[in-house]
């Protein structure tokens, strides 16, 4: 373990903490993924750590299914701070991720003359705008999921109100919204890597990529996530078909996740389907496979 002065320190989720409680009846169930997750890598920890101590954004490379869009959930979960999320899209504009204007709301209004007052009724705050008033109550984790899904100018857009943790209200620019930098958000940033991100938003982030995982690795996300319905022969076979379809691609990180490593386990187990059995090529088709060049059955 790496030792320095941690503010955030997993502790008992570091490991394979998970059992989830069940439900008022009893009944076991597999975990949510904003519920556990693995912080079995010392960097990963030590990275959230320099980005709460810099007050920079932490940029999360990775393939899908590796674990970035759960991090900053568990993060939350784990310092006790509220958490707020946005999924960028192709759609998503800059001003998204502190306000949205609803036009439509104002002119509907307008032609039932019932048209609000004052402008700002027709706001919707974004993650940020929540995050900054509500830092002096409580903290908060943000998640900005897929950013490279959108147009160049937003990483660029969010350097002005993340470096000087403020920004004009849309309907009155001498006013502003604003947060003290030792109570600011946690702002988690990911992206699968699909189009390059502009290098003075990279300058400004604190960046971390997640790796392949391990045996060990999966196991552990299995414990965690299945609790008391984890089977250790069952995991340990499906973890090392996992890898050794891996081993077959040229790059690695094109092959199934770990999401897709416990869809298989979880679908293994509940069906009485496991490796080596006649149904297990279909489950491995729909599951791992996934129509991915490279993986073709074997004949």
């Amino acid at each position: 373990m790496l030792q320095y002065d941690k503010e955030f320190d997993p502790g008992a989720d570091a490991q394979e903490a998970g059992g989830v409680e069940g439900p008022a009846d009893g009944a076991a169930r597999y975990a949510a993924d904003d519920e556990v997750y693995v912080f079995d890598d010392d960097e990963v920890v030590l990275a959230v750590n320099v980005a709460l101590k810099t007050g920079r954004p932490l940029l999360l490379f990775g393939p899908p299914g590796s674990g970035k869009s759960s991090l900053a959930p568990n993060v939350a979960r784990i310092l006790g701070w509220d958490y707020h999320a946005h999924v960028v899209t192709a759609r998503t504009e800059p001003e998204d991720l502190l306000w949205r204007f609803d036009a439509l709301k104002r002119l509907n209004d307008a032609q039932a003359k019932m048209l609000a007052p004052s402008i700002e009724h027709y706001y919707t705050r974004g993650p940020l705008w929540r995050a900054f008033a509500a830092g002096d109550t409580k903290r908060s984790v943000v998640l900005i999921d897929e950013i490279d899904k959108a147009d160049p100018d937003l990483p660029n857009s969010l350097l002005g109100p993340l470096g000087s943790l403020s920004f004009p209200l849309p309907w009155d620019e001498e006013h502003a919204v604003s947060i003290r930098p030792e109570r600011a958000p946690l702002v988690v940033i990911t992206t699968n890597d699909e189009r390059e991100l502009p290098r003075p938003f990279l300058r400004r982030c604190i960046v971390f990529e997640l790796g392949a995982p391990s045996t060990d690795h999966l196991l552990r996300v299995a414990r965690s996530h299945l609790g008391e319905l984890y089977e250790e022969e069952l995991a340990e076979q499906v973890a090392g078909h996992i890898l050794s379809v891996r081993a077959r691609l040229e790059d690695s990180a094109a092959g199934p996740s770990t999401a897709e490593f416990l869809d298989a386990l979880k679908a293994s187990q509940q069906l009485g389907v496991v490796p080596g059995t006649p149904e297990w090529e279909t489950l491995e088709a729909v599951t791992l496979r996934k129509r991915r060049e490279g993986l073709e059955p074997a004949k």
